[in-house]
């Protein structure tokens, strides 16, 4: 605060200096903002969010080649604090002639506009709309302005409200600020700048200044820390309610003031009724999208800071009828998709780290629940005891997930609802038989992560339940007949650890089925001979005859969920799952496929058959397919395969390639698994088809392919493998060298080489001596590798890890001349034969600048390393790290 006082009495004294129009050596002052010599040395992370957004800006105004900039986020976050800051700032400085600021706001129009600008340069207001127009671009066009428009709802046309092109005045800028990311994109700014909510301390200090120093004593601190929690970060709701608090003793008024916030929705507390709330309800308006409103409500049934899956949010609102106009999952997820980025471009959700997840800003949560009628959300919340039969009866959405949930109501009379959300509540272990009896008009339940061993017959009167999930169920042992009557559901999710045995030929009937996902549990095998043990020992096997009626199906995973040390292979029945596979060929509309094929010859005949593949003339955009019995490895929980990613595992083929790489384009994640016959990933063949490889891929496993003796023969197309982040080679036992200058060169987003037990592998990169002379006596730049004379630059590789590698010689036999600029870490574990890191130095210098650790399980190792200069070696003692395994 003292820091912030100073500069602005620093700031008044200069800005009063140039007002002086102090002449030096017969010039004026120069004419460039004083903000730039205040803020240019000052720390990011010293600084107030606010702030840092006005450096920000700041500095794209100082950017001669910006004009626009965009100020953009949720409505109460600070956008207008922000600008009147830097109204104050350019106020009377030589940096512009004239500041201008206009509050546009919702109902604002041309004229309005027009008004306000003519006020601020003394122009006639008597005018006509085109008149004024003309007066004032004559104006401005004498003029470097600074024009501030505040709170734009929608796409202004600056030419005709007069404004001249900002090229056509030097230094000339317009700020804009706006709850909308895609009103900066209708404005075609030049930068946008997202205002974020404020840190916890940020909080604090704004709430103590607001409430008063009563805030900080012992008896009410512990009520204040609560309220600036639930306040989550925006500036409106911390000045909101801690004005209403400011300098109050009563420790009731502060406890109160708590549990208001505290509440499903803050209907209570009239304050953040009164002032919050109509910031939040202006961008919910502007949604005119009825279904973007009803999916941001959806929103509101999870609990408070939860990440949500866009995937399933999306599902739910498809199944509940919010998205239109689509023919398949694949359409509802992508018209989805941009609804939730609709969304997020709004500031009514916020993007999480994990990619695919969003989340929910409390108060914008608490906004939502208030908006949405029939909405019961007790979601995250310790309920000790069932919802009384009040609370049920005139609920349309119901979510109770995560919330401790023991027992339900034996029969609740709730006939509107259409959603029940009840996963995650791990303690609740059986619904009352006749508890779905007066949900008739259900859609969509949920049950997944609980403990219910059974579901209740009343289920089966759900006529018109869309989806249907018990993902996880662990201890459910098996999916009852009558799940047949079941004909509009859409969505039947039983993956995960489940305990179903098998799956009834009631299954057939569900003819409107799109998507089936069934995690079988393993079979494990037990020396005694009582009645469970014979049918534990029964064979995996799918009826034959269900695959045939589900004419819809879109997406089909069949797996073992669990499988133990106990049992060495998937005990399918391979003789019904031949007959499976054949009738896994009739179905036209397949997109993701997880299946066993009992041999690779049954493979190759749902390749060649497969009306879906046919319809797409391509292989499907995700898949996982295990082909034989013999799977080495294995995944205790399988995932759910994700966009872009594809598995491959016991397959025969010679080449990844002979799979039909022209139609992976869109591949981002591939493993490739105990293929005991692949050889290379690709050779020169395919440079007839003319088109990069691989180009959006990000990460390649390779794992236990025991022939595997290079990853491509011969040169690759430019482009090909450009987005590699990740590559992890394991168990490759005929692997020499890992990589060839020419499929290296084209690795330019290459991060993270994992190479670990292959047996064989001698060298990393392997130069041949024909390029290693071309190197030395050119000079040649790549997208990836430059070459610096002699030397190799790889620009982007962080991270190396080299295990049980017996043979590894060198990094790069005969070429050590490197150099990698973002290397930070190296792990080696039991690499006998590599005798030297020379790699890291090229003659007296280090040429890895931000290695930070070398990790190795023997110091002995370490300590025998040759070293062409003992110097190298003093330097890079500190980065050791003796990790033992």
């Amino acid at each position: 605060m003292k820091l912030g006082k100073r500069v602005e009495d620093i700031i008044k004294e200069m800005t009063d200096q140039s007002k002086k129009r102090l002449e030096f050596d017969g010039k004026e002052l120069p004419d460039a903002p004083l903000e730039k010599v205040l803020l240019q040395n000052v720390e990011s992370n010293s600084l107030t969010a606010t702030e840092r957004t006005l450096k920000e800006i700041l500095m794209f105004i100082e950017d001669e080649n910006t004009k626009m900039i965009g100020v953009w986020g949720m409505g109460g976050v600070g956008k207008t604090t922000t600008m009147k800051l830097l109204n104050d700032r350019f106020e009377g400085s030589p940096a512009f002639a004239i500041v201008i600021w206009v509050t546009v706001s919702k109902a604002g129009n041309r004229r309005d506009v027009q008004n306000v600008i003519a006020d601020r340069l003394n122009l006639s207001k008597l005018e006509s709309d085109d008149q004024l127009k003309a007066s004032v671009c004559k104006a401005l066009k004498k003029k470097k302005f600074l024009l501030l428009l505040d709170d734009v709802w929608e796409r202004i046309d600056l030419s005709d409200v007069g404004i001249p092109p900002l090229n056509q005045v030097d230094g000339c800028k317009v700020v804009l600020t706006t709850r909308s990311l895609k009103v900066c994109r209708q404005m075609k700014t030049n930068e946008d700048v997202k205002v974020e909510t404020l840190s916890e301390d940020e909080a604090w200090n704004l709430f103590i200044r607001s409430a008063g120093d009563v805030a900080m004593t012992s008896d009410i601190k512990q009520f204040a820390e609560g309220i600036v929690k639930e306040c989550g970060g925006l500036p409106l709701a911390i000045n909101v309610v801690g004005s209403s608090l400011r300098n109050n003793g009563d420790v009731v008024v502060w406890r109160n003031t708590l549990r208001e916030l505290r509440l499903p929705t803050t209907s209570e507390n009239e304050d953040m009724q009164e002032q919050v709330f109509p910031c939040l309800r202006s961008s919910y308006d502007l949604l005119q999208d009825d279904c973007k409103k009803k999916l941001f409500l959806y929103c509101s049934l999870y609990p408070e800071d939860y990440e949500i899956f866009i995937n399933d949010l999306v599902e739910y609102c498809w199944l509940e009828g919010y998205i239109h106009g689509v023919r398949s999952i694949e359409d509802a997820r992508d018209k989805g998709h941009c609804m939730v980025i609709g969304l997020v471009d709004t500031a009514l959700l916020e993007r999480c780290r994990r990619e695919g997840y969003v989340k929910m800003h409390d108060i914008v949560r608490d906004f939502a629940l208030r908006e949405a009628p029939g909405f019961l959300v007790k979601a995250g919340m310790n309920i000790n005891h069932p919802l009384k039969e009040k609370e049920w009866l005139q609920s349309q959405k119901i979510s109770l997930m995560k919330s401790n949930l023991c027992n339900l109501l034996e029969r609740p009379n709730c006939s509107t609802l259409s959603t029940l959300l009840l996963q995650e509540n791990y303690e609740l272990a059986m619904c009352p038989d006749p508890f779905f009896e007066c949900m008739h008009s259900l859609r969509i339940l949920d049950l997944s992560w609980t403990q219910i061993k059974s579901l209740p017959s009343s289920l089966w009167t759900l006529v018109n339940l869309r989806g249907l999930y018990l993902k996880y169920c662990w201890r459910l042992k098996e999916l009852p007949s009558q799940v047949g009557a079941l004909r509009q559901l859409k969505v039947l999710h039983l993956g995960g650890s489940t305990s179903i045995k098998y799956l009834p030929r009631e299954v057939g009937e569900l003819t409107r089925l799109k998507r089936l996902i069934v995690g079988f549990q393993n079979r494990i095998c037990y020396q005694n001979d009582d009645e469970d043990t014979k049918e534990w020992n029964m064979k995996l096997r799918v009826p034959t005859g269900i695959i045939p009626k589900l004419q819809l199906l879109e997406e089909l995973s069949l797996y073992v969920a669990v499988k133990t040390v106990s049992v060495e292979k998937e005990q399918w029945d391979d003789e019904s799952m031949e007959v499976v596979v054949e009738e896994l060929c009739g179905l036209e509309h397949l997109t993701f496929l997880d299946a066993y094929f009992p041999k690779v010859e049954c493979l190759d005949h749902f390749l060649r058959h497969s009306k879906s593949v046919k319809a797409t003339s391509s292989l499907f955009r995700r898949f996982r397919f295990r082909v034989g019995t013999e799977i080495r490895e294995r995944q205790l929980l399988p995932r759910e395969v994700q966009e872009g990613e594809r598995r491959l595992d016991d397959c025969t083929t010679r080449k990844l390639s002979e799979l039909g790489l022209a139609n992976m384009n869109e591949l981002k994640h591939c493993w490739v698994e105990s293929c005991e016959k692949m050889e290379t990933l690709f050779d020169g063949d395919e440079k007839q088809e003319a088109c990069a490889l691989l180009p959006n891929l990000e990460i390649l496993q390779l794992r236990n392919l025991p022939e595997l003796r290079s990853l491509c023969d011969g040169p690759l197309l430019l482009g090909s493998l450009s987005k590699l982040r990740l590559l992890n080679l394991y168990n490759c036992e005929n692997l020499k060298k890992v990589f060839q200058l020419g499929i290296i060169r084209q690795l330019c987003s290459l991060e993270t080489l994992w190479v670990q037990d292959c047996s064989n592998v001698e060298e990393i990169i392997e130069i041949e001596e024909e390029e290693e002379m071309s190197m030395s006596v050119a000079s040649h730049t790549h997208n990836v590798i430059s070459y610096n004379n002699d030397r190799l630059i790889l620009h982007n590789i962080k991270d190396i890890t080299l295990r049980d590698l017996p043979e590894l010689v060198s990094i790069c036999r005969g070429f050590s001349n490197f150099e990698w600029p973002s290397l930070e870490t190296i792990e080696i574990h039991q690499c006998p034969k590599l005798k030297s890191l020379s790699f890291l130095s090229y003659g007296t210098n280090i040429v890895a600048p931000a290695l930070k650790e070398i990790y190795c399980s023997e110091s002995e190792w370490w300590e025998a390393l040759e070293w062409e200069d003992n110097d190298i070696k003093q330097r890079l003692q500190p980065l050791f790290v003796d990790r033992r395994f």
